[in-house]
């Protein structure tokens, strides 16, 4: 029974972290609209943001993809499930969890071989000449995270149809 509740827990956490994330893009969203301000009315934007804003952004949409996969939020197309019944609709759940699974274990690994690449190359951000690759490696992280969170919306699927 460990597995529901880890489950269970996981499905919290990844919520937590979709809500700092789209509170952070929304904040990401008010500093567009200062930089624009400070761009056309003082002719001075804020040094760097865009260089930030473009990264950023990246991180904080990879946050919330576990949260999509935890609450089912992606998009699915049940009228085959409903058609065939609910053993069949339980074994495509299964199944749909289980490409999900794959699909961002692999995206997290590219992203990581792309993030160290980044690193060995030295490669920085153009403005704040900041390294790009840390940014990169924490998509990588919640890419992986969202991979977790996919396997375990398996063992959720596993849970119900034995009950």
């Amino acid at each position: 029974m460990a597995e529901p509740r880890l489950a269970h827990a996981a499905s919290g956490a990844a919520r937590a972290l979709a809500y700092v994330a789209v509170v952070a893009l929304m904040l990401l969203a008010l500093g567009t609209v200062a930089d624009i301000v400070m761009r056309y009315v003082f002719a001075r934007p804020i040094r760097g943001f865009v260089d930030i804003a473009s990264l950023a952004g990246a991180v904080m949409l990879a946050a919330c993809f576990p949260h999509v996969l935890a609450s089912r939020g992606n998009i699915a197309i049940d009228a085959l499930g409903n058609w065939l019944g609910a053993s069949a609709s339980r074994w495509l759940d299964r199944f749909a969890a289980l490409v999900s699974t794959a699909f961002f274990s692999v995206m997290a690994w590219q992203y990581w071989r792309f993030s160290a690449g980044l690193k060995d190359d030295g490669q920085t951000i153009p403005v704040l000449r900041w390294p790009a690759w840390p940014w990169w490696a924490a998509v990588a992280f919640f890419v992986l995270v969202a991979a977790v969170t996919a396997l375990l919306t398996l063992n959720v699927a596993r849970e119900k149809d034995a009950a």
